[in-house]
C-alpha cells in the first residue's frame, strides 16, 4: 500500500516540507505540510492518521466532521489530531495558514499484528476514535522522535522510526481504542529469548553495511515484531535502533583507525546511507568529523 496517496487526495493544495516518500520505511510513513488556509475535500481513509501541530499558530484553528462528531481546536505546538481508518471526514476547515504539521501514516495491517500477538480481535484500525487535542505526551514524544528523522536522517533511522511506529500503534490502540487483553506477555512467553536475540545481535553485526528493519531482526530471532523490540530492550538495554547505531559507530570508529579505505567507503561499509549523513552522525557522537578522528588515532 502506497500510503503517501492518501495525502495527496486530502491535502492538494498543502504544501510539502519534508516526506518519507522514498526513505523505504515499511508499515508507517510521514511527511511535514504547509497548509493554507481554506477547506479541504471530503475524504474516508484507509490508514490511521495521526496529525501533530509542531508549533503555536496565534488565533488558528481547525474545525472538522467526522464520526458524527464536530471538532474545532486551536493550534498549539504539541495538538494532536486522531482521524482512523473508514471514518469520513466531509467538512474540515483550516482558519489560518499553518507552517508546519506533521502527518503520520500507519497502514491497518499494523493494528491487525497486534491483534494477532495479543490474541484480540477487537483491536483494530477503524476501532480507535476520532479525537482532536488530544492530551498525550507519548504520542507527541514519539511524533516527535520521527519529525527529527524525516528532517535529518540518521543512522539506523529507518530502524528507529519503524520501532516508534510500533510503539505508535500499541499506545493508539491502548488508550484510545479498545484495552489490551489480560495476559498480553503470555503470547508465546519469553523461554528462550535471550538466545533469540543474541541471534538477532550476529544478524546486525554481519549486514551492518545494509539498511536493517526491525521486521528482519525479529524475523531473524523468530518472534513478532512488538515482542522482538520489547524483548531486545529487556536484554542488551537499548532498543534496536540505539544498538544498531553504537556498532555502526564502532565499526567506522574501527576502520578509521586502520587507515586504509577512504572515508566514503567507512561510511557505506558501515550502514551510512552516503558520506554526509555519516560525518553529521560520527561528529554529533564524537565531537569529532571521521576525518579529525582518523588523524588523531594512533
Amino acid at each position: 500500500m502506497d500510503l503517501h496517496r492518501h495525502s495527496a487526495h486530502k491535502f492538494p493544495h498543502a504544501g510539502l516540507l519534508a516526506t518519507s516518500r522514498g526513505r523505504q520505511w515499511q508499515g508507517v510513513a510521514a511527511e511535514l505540510r504547509a497548509h493554507p488556509a481554506g477547506d479541504l475535500p471530503a475524504i474516508v481513509p484507509t490508514q490511521m492518521e495521526i496529525t501533530l501541530a509542531t508549533r503555536r499558530i496565534p488565533g488558528a484553528h481547525v474545525s472538522r466532521k467526522g464520526a458524527g462528531l464536530r471538532q474545532r481546536t486551536a493550534v498549539e505546538a504539541g495538538t494532536i489530531w486522531l482521524c482512523p481508518v473508514g471514518v469520513g471526514e466531509d467538512d474540515i476547515n483550516i482558519s489560518a495558514p499553518l507552517s508546519e504539521i506533521l502527518h503520520i501514516y500507519l497502514p491497518a495491517e499494523r493494528f491487525a499484528a497486534l491483534a494477532n500477538l495479543y490474541g484480540d480481535a477487537r483491536i483494530r484500525a477503524d476501532t480507535v476514535r476520532y479525537l482532536a487535542d488530544v492530551p498525550d505526551p507519548l504520542i507527541r514524544q514519539i511524533g516527535l522522535s520521527i519529525l527529527s528523522e524525516l528532517i535529518q536522517e540518521s543512522s539506523a533511522g529507518r530502524m528507529m522510526v519503524e520501532a516508534a511506529a510500533l510503539a505508535l500503534t500499541a499506545r493508539v490502540a491502548q488508550a484510545y481504542g479498545h484495552d489490551r487483553p489480560d495476559g498480553a506477555d503470555a503470547a508465546g512467553g519469553d523461554h528462550g529469548c535471550p538466545e533469540r536475540i543474541q541471534r538477532a545481535i550476529a544478524f546486525i553485526r554481519d549486514n551492518l553495511d545494509r539498511d536493517l528493519s526491525v521486521t528482519e531482526l525479529a524475523a531473524a530471532a523468530c518472534l513478532s515484531p512488538f515482542h522482538f523490540a520489547r524483548l531486545f530492550k529487556r536484554v542488551t538495554g537499548k532498543t534496536p535502533y540505539g544498538f544498531v547505531s553504537a556498532e555502526r559507530l564502532a565499526r567506522a570508529r574501527r576502520l578509521l583507525a586502520e587507515r586504509r579505505l577512504p572515508l566514503v567507503d567507512v561510511a557505506l561499509s558501515s550502514g551510512f546511507s552516503s558520506q554526509a549523513a555519516f560525518s553529521t552522525a560520527f561528529k554529533r557522537v564524537t565531537g569529532c568529523t571521521p576525518g579529525e578522528y582518523r588523524q588523531l588515532s594512533p
